[in-house]
């Protein structure tokens, strides 16, 4: 689906509503970061929750668009969808790779779009290179690169991410099927109301992506001499390493939205 088109829908939808309530247009910026308390320049040190001390010396994210919503979804209500129900009332489809080991603002290169009224209250992250339908995307959306160590033997790994026909589930062009966009799509996220000062800030934290993660279980990479997280779900070395750090990418807790004044 076209981006622009399909939020231009949502706003036509709701132009009454946003005159009936006082509601205002504004333009923000958006911007994305590492966690608060990273070092800019620095890897990032932490254990994970398998008992691994890491040393992440890369986390680099592309983030195609950023959605907010007005509406909470209903459990159960969405099954099939990758769309939230509701009102869209803000858009960032400019597109942004974020450097997640540093903590500054990262601004998005075009402003956002959006309403003020009726207030945001769930956010999308779509990992998208171009359009979120298409059947083949080459971008990286997520590459890392580190060494974790666990009672003395190390293992120095690396991983890109890709989210193209190797995503692509058997079942997506049937009815009640699971269509490529669902898994570009991270949502829902608690979001805030948009306000006509000030920007949007997303924080990305990387430490997320390796929750459960046992590095022992990695592949080996021959090119690198170290090992690997592998991108081929159909691959022998996918599980269960490759398969947690997919799984991990899309869960809510590594993406906080927040507003600041500083942008």
């Amino acid at each position: 689906m076209n981006q622009a088109w399909f939020f231009a829908l949502a706003l036509a939808a709701t132009s009454g509503c946003v005159a009936q309530t006082g509601g205002q247009t504004a333009d923000f910026q958006v911007a994305a970061a590492g966690p608060a308390d990273a070092i800019a320049g620095q890897p990032l040190t932490f254990t994970n929750s398998a008992g691994w001390e890491v040393v992440l010396n890369q986390a680099k994210l592309h983030i195609g668009a950023v959605y907010l919503d007005e509406s909470r979804p209903i459990s159960g209500g969405q099954a099939t969808g990758c769309y939230l129900t509701g009102t869209y009332v803000a858009q960032e489809t400019s597109g942004l790779d974020v450097d997640l080991l540093n903590p500054e603002m990262q601004v998005f290169p075009a402003k956002a779009h959006g309403i003020t009224e009726p207030a945001a209250l769930i956010g999308q992250v779509w990992l998208t290179g171009g359009d979120v339908n298409a059947s083949t995307d080459p971008t990286p959306i997520l590459v890392v690169a580190g060494t974790a160590t666990q009672a003395g033997a190390g293992f120095p790994f690396t991983g890109t991410v890709t989210i193209s026909s190797n995503r692509q589930a058997a079942t997506s062009g049937a009815a009640g099927g699971d269509p490529i966009c669902k898994a570009r799509i991270v949502t829902p996220i608690d979001a805030v109301p948009i306000q006509t000062t000030g920007g949007l800030l997303l924080r990305i934290d990387p430490r997320r992506y390796f929750a459960g993660v046992d590095f022992s279980q990695l592949p080996p990479d021959a090119t690198t001499g170290g090992h690997a997280f592998s991108n081929d779900p159909s691959g022998a070395g996918y599980s269960p390493t490759g398969y947690q750090f997919y799984t991990n990418l899309h869960q809510t807790a590594p993406y906080t939205f927040s507003w600041s004044n500083s942008l």
